[in-house]
């Protein structure tokens, strides 16, 4: 008998579908009407999948510890991102983030579904790298969510986005150097030891660029004493500050 997380899903997903039959999407990628992501841009995605730090999931020489990861061990126990933030996948992201496209969410993270379960992490509770309470207000949504949540229905997991918090406002990443912003995003996090106790934690994102604000956020649910941490995200920037010594 099919499970509530599989009832979940299906609906979730047929009220996506419903509102495409009623409103025909464009391509996150390119625009294009009548797909929400069309083949050309898929065959002009770069997937992460060789090659790759078994820590961080960046691209790596001989798939050996990057250089970062040598001399910042992260705390979470794996990150992995689908593919690289080029291209239509930066594009398709900068509609879901900035533009309000928020079906696009449930259409992405079925991408991220298959590349989960090509990987043998044992995960309790999926959680949504949260906003601040400021940054939410301006925005109005959390793009993030959109990613997690059919992600979490889809493999009937827990989905617990208030499992952790964004206690404090940070600087934008944007121009700082990966020292800079790992102090940016320190202490910004604080996780509920009622939720997360003992539970091995999947932490989503939309993008990883130098890997700080998922770090943190893994050190708040391990302080709160969550068993583990696993980072997954839609995309990944290309070699973030270089070689990784900023």
């Amino acid at each position: 008998m099919p499970s509530k997380g599989h009832w979940e899903y299906l609906f979730y997903h047929l009220f996506w579908t419903g509102l495409d039959w009623l409103y025909p999407p464009n391509c996150g990628g390119c625009g294009k009407r009548g797909f929400k992501w069309c083949p050309d841009c898929q065959s002009n995605v770069k997937l992460l999948e060789d090659n790759l730090c078994p820590s961080c999931g960046q691209s790596s020489i001989h798939s050996s510890i990057c250089y970062t990861c040598r001399h910042h061990p992260p705390v979470y126990r794996a990150a992995r991102s689908w593919a690289v933030f080029d291209g239509p996948v930066q594009q398709a992201l900068h509609r879901l983030k900035y533009e309000r496209d928020v079906g696009l969410g449930d259409s992405l993270a079925q991408f991220m579904i298959e590349l989960f379960n090509s990987l043998d992490w044992p995960v309790d509770v999926v959680v949504p790298v949260p906003l601040s309470s400021t940054r939410m207000k301006e925005r109005g949504y959390n793009q993030a969510a959109f990613l997690a949540k059919p992600l979490a229905l889809s493999l009937g997991l827990q989905y617990k986005p208030e499992a952790v918090q964004k206690v404090r406002n940070t600087r934008s990443q944007v121009e700082l150097t990966a020292a800079e912003r790992r102090e940016n995003v320190k202490g910004a996090f604080l996780a509920r030891t009622e939720i997360v106790k003992n539970c091995s934690i999947l932490i989503v994102d939309d993008v990883m660029t130098s890997g700080a604000t998922l770090n943190s956020c893994a050190n708040a649910l391990l302080d709160a004493h969550a068993r583990q941490v696993y980072c997954l995200t839609f995309a990944r920037a290309k070699n973030p500050q270089g070689d990784g010594r900023k």
